[in-house]
């Protein structure tokens, strides 16, 4: 599967958010299947792209709740590398609600510490996810720009 001229046709006719969205119809169905198929720059992209999806829909909670919540380190290191900031910030406060910072990789243990602790920081999400709906950084941007980066590891 080789996306690269797809993506760079993309990327030269659409703008910052439909651009995003159409590389994330081509990349999250193969993450879903078979993510060992994808380079480390492609799952940084799913990766960010399942928190903006997750949180867009039901906030921070929804994200950890999910499947995306499974790799919430590694959408910290994703956004780290395509240097976010706001995004960053918003996680990394968001991981904090758990005890040590940790969240549990399997989904049936972080359930059940979100069943016990999402009561006391729903305020807490939902301060977040307020946060988070102002978009006071371009993450399309962001992420449009590490695409150019690293176009050869978008196979």
């Amino acid at each position: 599967m080789f996306f690269g001229k797809k993506i760079e046709k993309i990327i030269k006719n659409k703008n910052g958010q439909e651009a995003i969205i159409e590389i994330d119809n081509l990349l999250s169905p193969i993450f879903y299947k078979n993510p060992e198929k994808l380079s480390l720059p492609e799952k940084n992209f799913v990766y960010i792209e399942e928190l903006e999806r997750e949180v867009n829909n039901g906030g921070f909670d929804q994200y950890f709740f999910n499947s995306s919540g499974n790799y919430a380190m590694e959408t910290i290191n994703a956004l780290r590398i395509i240097e976010s900031k706001i995004f960053l910030d918003l996680l990394e406060k968001s991981i904090n609600a758990f005890a040590d910072g940790i969240v549990p990789k399997d989904r049936n243990e972080r359930q059940r510490i979100l069943l016990e602790i999402r009561k006391i920081n729903e305020e807490f999400w939902y301060s977040l996810d307020e946060e988070f709906y102002k978009y006071e950084e371009d993450i399309h941007k962001l992420l449009i720009d590490y695409i150019k980066n690293n176009i050869k590891d978008f196979r």
